[in-house]
């Protein structure tokens, strides 16, 4: 019980340490926890978002793809879903970023497969389609986020700008 515990305020702090852009902190903090507790999803979670502002993005893929690992054997599934469709999208965009379009897409498509009402999976692939200048195709994908999540005003906005950049 008391790894548990311990193994939340360290992830409370490491989130602290992300949401304030102590990128390095964060990152030694994780390196601990992960020492202690190999298995851990958040510690590799967290260190692998910090690695991608970092612009250390064959790092953060690692960590990423550890997470998903470590998710899996997880106590809590139910909780362990929503953070592995979260932690595909940020495979995605890393993909993206490294202009790896074709990566990101599969990566999209196979979470798709899995989760067909996952608006955020929807949402990634339309801004890479938006990306490569399949706006019909991009909007088509914003559309389908928008059904599975109707009051996302980020998703609403995106679609939009794509209409308003089609239609000038």
């Amino acid at each position: 019980m008391r790894r548990i515990i311990q193994n939340i305020k360290s992830a409370s702090k490491a989130r602290e340490f992300l949401i304030e852009k102590k990128f390095y902190e964060c990152i030694d903090l994780c390196n601990i926890q992960i020492e202690l507790t190999p298995n851990d999803f958040y510690s590799f979670y967290y260190r692998g978002q910090c690695k991608t502002h970092l612009k250390l993005y064959d790092e953060a893929l690692k960590d990423f793809n550890e997470a998903l690992i470590n998710a899996d054997k997880n106590a809590f599934p139910k909780l362990m879903k929503e953070e592995k469709q979260e932690v595909e999208i940020r495979i995605a965009n890393i993909y993206r970023r490294q202009r790896k379009t074709e990566n990101a897409l599969e990566v999209l498509e196979i979470l798709i497969k899995k989760h067909p009402k996952y608006p955020g999976a929807y949402a990634e692939k339309a801004g890479i389609l938006s990306d490569l200048g399949q706006y019909q195709a991009a909007l088509d994908n914003i559309n389908l986020a928008i059904n599975y999540s109707p009051n996302d005003k980020k998703l609403i906005n995106f679609r939009a700008e794509l209409i308003n950049y089609m239609t000038s």
